[in-house]
């Protein structure tokens, strides 16, 4: 078919038409987080990042964002609680390309001030509870704020008045990780928690074989009314309290029938509290103690007369009050000089659980060994031994038996707390014979995550990638010296988090790091808190950590996001010196590109190794002065 002259001038305007309404949506706008319906917790600002096409520009909200050369863009935007859309808008000449997203954000509790109430879901307690007699329990419960309210607990019918705690700061985010927790930040009104009321009620030694717990909210006084009133609140009388019994009971443990716990783990924790801090870490199986009570899958353990922990249901077995829990008198103590440790012998009579403190400034290392009392009457010490200087045992309290040893030597390498049948051995390890030689070291390289992705970025990049990228060229920086490298993983196959150190332990490791990449809990502004940062988590690990942060903090290009201790599962074998290091973060788009380049990961590498030189490297192995001050 012919074209007229016509045609052949409209044509291409008409293609050139047809073409742009094509390549709407042609820019490769993604969003990495959060995803669409995602659950977020209560927070007045958020970040969200992903990629489009290099060179688009890109609005969010009304907001311009920077878009990276590479294509990765970060915002940190103001948000509104319940659902919250984000509006996403790329443009690149004449190409466009729009998306919404949009998120479910906690609320929290808003009260009807014309109307007294009581949270019934917030009443203690609210999962199963068991205790004993002298238990000391922290009632709580939620309601209209500026009341007054009780507590009856059944059938004793003893009342305790319950105390309205100052308003809360709803920001899990403004955390250790968050530079500004220090500053005195004002927080919106719409993210204080209000109304939470609190008691405290000693078990009496009455045989019951439960407790109920009955509260009761009560409205403010006239005045309070009146004094509420003009701030805007309480447009009701309030007269009439409200009574709300709590879903579930206590149920009591009778003191001379208290269950019996044997733990079934090899590297159980004991905890301070239901999900609170570590108290004892790394307790081996067949360890036994009296259950004093259970709050949900955690249990309660007696320690000592003056002392409990906490673990949870899953690593322990709850036999029957008539299986007996050891207790020992200690009288034999002996030291046993080896060629790669010391090994200190105590002559229990059954597996006890036990707590290890180091004290870099003392240099001492005190062993608490819980269900055991002193009858010691020797302490034999291996003549070839020349790490220990000496020892002491004390009591300090009954059924607490403590033996501190003092060393010749600043700091200890490392150490291993076990059981040889009812034996309780304590192992310390000596220094590597040339500690000032790096090529006389077996190093563990643990390239964090796999299978899972771990935290990933705005283009894609995950973060097990780059810790195995890295991880990868520290192992050729460490061997190039000499030093001999195993890697946890190599490739894609990974171990899971607890076969890790376990694989460490079993390669007889010298030096354990572990390679991550950052990320920030939801809230906390990525612009403001980003960096390097390395982790240690027993003491003897704190001066490779400082030593190593150092290095890191002044040869990358990065803000100085400090070194810490910090709990983390991989750190916490005690047999050898362990870190972590978060090298970048993976949310921010520069720094996720340089990620991507192996000069950037090179460079990492040999700030690493300059550390491990300088923690190795003769008397500075000694050099405390500036963690202890």
């Amino acid at each position: 078919m012919e074209l007229s002259l016509r045609s052949i001038i409209i044509l291409p305007a008409i293609i050139s038409i047809l073409v742009g309404f094509a390549s709407a949506g042609d820019l490769d706008l993604n969003i990495v987080y959060p995803k669409e319906g995602q659950f977020i917790g209560a927070v007045d600002s958020m970040f969200i990042f992903g990629s489009v096409q290099p060179g688009s520009e890109l609005n969010i909200n009304g907001n311009n964002i920077p878009v990276h050369k590479d294509g990765g863009w970060l915002a940190f935007l103001p948000v509104s609680p319940g659902e919250y859309t984000f509006s996403i808008k790329a443009q690149s000449d004449k190409l466009s390309e729009s998306k919404e997203l949009s998120i479910l954000l906690s609320e929290l509790p808003k009260y009807n001030y014309s109307d007294i109430s009581i949270n019934e879901t917030s009443l203690f307690p609210n999962r199963e509870f068991h205790a004993v007699a002298g238990t000391e329990l922290a009632l709580s419960a939620n309601g209209l704020p500026h009341c007054n309210m009780i507590c009856v607990i059944k059938p004793m019918n003893d009342t305790i008045c319950m105390k309205e705690l100052p308003p809360k700061h709803y920001y899990r985010n403004k955390n250790v990780f968050d530079a500004s927790v220090s500053e005195q930040l004002q927080y919106p009104d719409s993210m204080l928690i209000r109304g939470r009321y609190t008691g405290k009620y000693l078990i009496p030694k009455a045989e019951y074989d439960s407790l109920i717990f009955e509260y009761t909210i009560f409205p403010p006084s006239p005045r309070q009314i009146t004094t509420l009133r003009k701030n805007g609140n309480y447009l009701a009388n309030l007269r009439q309290p409200v009574t709300a019994v709590a879903s579930r009971s206590v149920t009591l443990y009778k003191l001379n029938k208290l269950p019996t716990v044997e733990l079934k783990d090899s590297i159980s924790i004991i905890r301070s509290g239901p999900g609170k801090g570590y108290l004892c870490v790394h307790q081996p199986q067949g360890i036994r103690a009296k259950l004093l009570g259970k709050n949900g899958r955690w249990l309660k353990i007696k320690l000592s007369d003056n002392q409990a922990g906490w673990i949870l249901d899953t690593v322990a077995t709850i036999l029957p009050h008539t299986e007996p829990v050891p207790h020992s008198y200690i009288s034999r103590v002996q030291t046993i000089n080896y060629d790669d440790k010391v090994s200190v012998v105590f002559n229990t009579t059954g597996r006890h659980p036990f707590r290890v403190l180091e004290n870099i400034e003392e240099k001492s290392i005190t062993v608490f060994i819980y269900g055991a009392d002193t009858d010691t009457d020797w302490i034999r010490y291996d003549n070839k031994d020349k790490l220990i200087k000496h020892a002491v045992w004390y009591q300090p309290e009954a059924g607490v038996y403590a033996f501190k040893m003092y060393l010749n030597d600043s700091k200890i390498w490392g150490y291993d707390a076990h059981y040889v049948g009812h034996e309780f051995h304590f192992d310390i390890k000596k220094f590597p014979r040339k500690i000032w030689d790096i090529s006389q070291f077996r190093f563990i390289i643990d390239p964090g995550h796999e299978p899972d992705a771990g935290a990933v970025g705005p283009t894609g990049l995950t973060e097990k990638e780059a810790n195995l990228a890295i991880s990868l060229r520290l192992k050729t920086a460490l061997e190039g010296e000499g030093a001999e490298v195993v890697m946890t993983r190599s490739d894609e196959t990974g171990l899971g988090i607890y076969d890790r150190p376990k694989k460490a332990v079993k390669e007889k490791a010298d030096i354990f790091i572990s390679i991550h990449n950052n990320a920030l809990p939801n809230g906390t502004n990525p612009f403001e808190n980003n960096g390097t940062a390395t982790f240690y988590y027993h003491p003897h690990s704190a001066l490779l950590a400082y030593e190593v942060h150092n290095e890191m903090a002044k040869s990358l290009p990065l803000k100085d996001f400090g070194w810490y201790y910090g709990n983390f599962a991989v750190i916490r074998p005690t047999q050898y010196p362990a870190i972590l290091v978060e090298c970048a973060f993976m949310m921010i788009p520069e720094q996720e590109a340089k990620l991507r380049t192996k000069k950037f990961q090179k460079k990492i590498a040999d700030a690493i190794v300059s550390g491990i030189k300088n923690y190795i490297g003769g008397p500075k192995l000694n050099d405390w002065d500036h963690l202890i001050k």
